[in-house]
């Protein structure tokens, strides 16, 4: 990582660094400059807390990733999301690769002050149907090794648990608290989401998250069974929605649970932050 960048992001990890960087970027994109080069500069617009955090994590590890299978701004739609969606709980990652967005994930926690990240993987490579990934060849036939050594490097190994076997019967085996978001992004094809979905439904909060990854992939299932789910209007609806082209995000309906005001108000205020 160059200086300049390891400097970036120590200045911006400071409320009047964050200050001076923002009003710096604005300036410089009105001039026309800087308007190809997002992601370390939108993350600008983040909280403090948020901010900090995401800049600590990329003075560990580059924001590119590398063979992290998520591009970059859609992994700071679902940093975002994770950040500032309101509840307590745990997150669980259903389909983790090289750890790279558990890492985005354990990040946001870590701002948030609570909340541990469970990755459930086989790490043999993600099931596409009835076929393994081919790309985990790269790996030697698994991606453990890089997904230690990557969450290692990140400094979150405290805040991280790997569950190792299938996504959907590792569910029975969850150790951790009520989930206030869980990402679905393992087996794309119809019936591996829906599977994948009601094993780990009833370990979701009132009011939790279950976010879909690659729902703007016409080849993939993930879209006919998001927009099933969202006609349906059953265990969830469709808040915040989608928030991110290729990310659509439903709560758990609250059924007899009820928010406070105060709360109700939290949850609309957190919509309108994810989707700015």
């Amino acid at each position: 990582m160059s200086l300049a960048g390891q400097c970036y992001y120590r200045t911006c990890r400071t409320r009047p660094g964050r200050g001076v960087a923002r009003a710096t970027v604005a300036t410089l994109r009105r001039l026309g400059m800087f308007r190809a080069f997002k992601l370390p500069l939108d993350a600008l617009a983040l909280p403090h807390s948020a901010a900090r955090s995401l800049m600590t994590l990329w003075s560990r590890i580059h924001w590119m990733g590398g063979d992290g299978m998520m591009p970059p701004e859609q992994m700071l739609a679902l940093y975002r999301l994770a950040a500032s969606w309101p509840g307590d709980g745990d997150i669980v990652e259903l389909g983790a690769w090289t750890g790279l967005t558990t890492c985005y994930l354990a990040a946001a926690a870590k701002a948030r002050g609570s909340g541990h990240v469970y990755a459930v993987d086989t790490f043999a490579g993600t099931m596409e149907g009835s076929q393994n990934y081919a790309a985990v060849a790269r790996y030697g036939g698994s991606t453990w090794a890089t997904f230690r050594k990557r969450v290692r490097t990140a400094g979150l190994a405290d805040r991280i648990t790997a569950l190792v076997g299938d996504t959907a019967e590792q569910a029975s085996a969850y150790p951790g608290r009520p989930i206030r978001l869980l990402f679905i992004d393992a087996d794309h094809s119809y019936g591996g989401v829906r599977r994948d979905y009601h094993a780990w439904l009833p370990h979701v909060a009132p009011g939790g998250l279950i976010a879909f990854h690659d729902y703007a992939m016409p080849e993939a299932g993930v879209r006919r069974f998001v927009d099933e789910l969202v006609e349906r209007q059953e265990s969830c609806e469709a808040t915040p929605g989608r928030v991110h082209e290729n990310i659509f995000a439903v709560a758990r309906r609250l059924s007899d649970v009820s928010l406070p005001p105060h709360d109700a108000e939290t949850r609309e205020e957190a919509h309108e932050a994810i989707l700015c």
